[in-house]
């Protein structure tokens, strides 16, 4: 994308972590920035839900990164108002809970058929020979069929709501490492799973960083960093697009309508191509409904989240904020965050009502709470676009909306919708000093380098999409 001059705004089409980031580091070099949101609260993906003194997450969200730009860019904002926490997650199987990555006490749990049919896995599977095309074959070449059958295939058919034969095998890769997120801790295959398992004896964990009082905070400071940089943030409205010759023309919105020098686009890429009159891709995500359940006591356990795989309970994972900060809930209470994947306007997002009879029932079923008296409250929140669905076809699909989209010259993709991207807040925030460092080069201005460097914004790279770098 070429920018010769800021001859106009920058209008950023969303206001989730990309959008807010790129918008504020753009600012604060003195570029004219437009922020557009639909909602009626910034944090995209990564916004809260705050009900007198509980506060909840869309799903489990916290920091953590190697990147020194990210912890600077971080310290920067929260100024120390966080908590740094070890990661506690678990995995709910056949009635029992298991830590997430697996302990070597974890091992001795296992149904004694299941672990000694997961050993020959890991002593014949390396002479088998499996396809690559899906995440059916992925897994059974990384993990053998044992722990397919039994942890990935059920898992993934609940989740994604399609077969692991019709899901590209990213899904696997990236999910794996979005579940494990130590890099240390190698998961590819049997062999890495036992060394890793066995490695975990006497390990610390990893440290989490959390905004006190709730993720909430991290974009309510972005978004008044950007406004003291004279930077504009509307909300409560959707943008449109006004395609012209080979160029963006117009961004409306509201009453308003702004002709931009450049657009970030963080809403998802098939509503660009709706909007630019392109064909429309068969790129579909997935829709979460929220469950959030104030319990107004403790709870047997103490994860910060679990899964559960199993097909006879509603949702597939639960969250708890309490142990990201106890600032998120009331003294002697506690929350619990439960996920239902859905389509949007399918039967259950349609009518999610009629699951949260379901949802505090298993609750109650895994032992999660003790009877429907402690229940005081359960808030239903619809969550859109939570998750880009990988079909096998889809990096064909995504690389033709992407040819169509490039055709406008001051047209930027970026973030998870945007970009058809399944990543996490790390590297939402790594994409955004990407962009931003790029448009203030591309733009010729002298100040480029300095200003950019003190932002945090000077970034390896390492958070780009399965098999495309950072676009631009």
């Amino acid at each position: 994308m070429a920018v010769n001059v800021f001859d106009g705004p920058v209008v950023v089409v969303g206001a989730g972590v990309a959008g807010l980031v790129t918008a504020h580091l753009l600012a604060e070099a003195g570029v004219k920035v437009v922020v557009v949101e639909k909602f009626s609260k910034v944090g995209g993906l990564a916004r809260s839900y705050v009900y007198d003194d509980f506060v909840f997450d869309i799903g489990p969200h916290r920091f953590h990164t190697e990147n020194p730009n990210i912890k600077a860019y971080l310290d920067r904002v929260l100024k120390g108002d966080s908590t740094a926490f070890p990661r506690k997650s678990e995995v709910y199987f056949a009635g029992k809970y298991y830590r997430w990555p697996l302990h070597p006490k974890n091992l001795v749990q296992l149904p004694l058929p299941l672990a000694a049919k997961s050993a020959v896995d890991l002593a014949v599977n390396g002479m088998k020979t499996y396809g690559n095309g899906n995440f059916e074959d992925y897994v059974l070449r990384q993990y053998g069929p044992t722990l397919y059958e039994h942890f990935f295939k059920g898992y993934s058919i609940k989740f994604l709501g399609i077969h692991p034969k019709e899901t590209h095998p990213d899904w696997a890769k990236v999910g794996i490492n979005r579940a494990i997120i130590d890099d240390k801790l190698q998961m590819q295959n049997l062999a890495q799973l036992a060394k890793s398992t066995l490695l975990q004896y006497n390990k610390a964990e990893i440290d989490f960083i959390y905004p006190k009082g709730g993720l909430h905070v991290t974009w309510q400071r972005v978004s008044e960093m950007l406004l003291a940089q004279g930077g504009r943030i509307i909300t409560g409205v959707g943008a449109k697009l006004i395609p012209g010759n080979g160029r963006i023309a117009a961004v409306e919105f509201g009453d308003e309508r702004i002709e931009p020098s450049a657009v970030i686009w963080t809403a998802p890429i098939t509503l660009a191509c709706e909007q630019l009159g392109l064909e429309a891709p068969n790129l579909p995500y997935l829709s979460t409904l929220l469950y959030n359940v104030l319990v107004r006591r403790d709870v047997p356990r103490e994860y910060q989240w679990c899964y559960y795989g199993a097909d006879d309970l509603v949702f597939s994972r639960v969250s708890i904020p309490r142990y990201f900060s106890d600032d998120t809930v009331p003294r002697g209470a506690t929350g619990l965050c439960v996920e239902v994947t859905c389509r949007e306007g399918d039967e259950r997002w349609m009518h999610g009502e009629r699951l949260t009879s379901s949802v505090v029932d298993d609750l109650i079923k895994v032992g999660m709470v003790r009877s429907r008296k402690d229940v005081e409250n359960v808030y239903l929140e619809r969550v859109p676009h939570s998750y880009p669905i990988y079909h096998t076809s889809y990096p064909q699909n995504l690389e033709r909306a992407r040819k169509g989209i490039a055709k406008y010259e001051n047209l930027q993709l970026a973030g998870r919708t945007g970009m058809f991207w399944y990543n996490n807040m790390d590297h939402s925030m790594e994409n955004a000093m990407q962009l931003a460092r790029k448009l203030l080069r591309d733009s010729g201005r002298p100040d480029t380098e300095e200003s950019v460097l003190a932002a945090g914004a000077n970034v390896a790279g390492s958070a780009a999409p399965p098999n495309r770098r950072q676009a631009g």
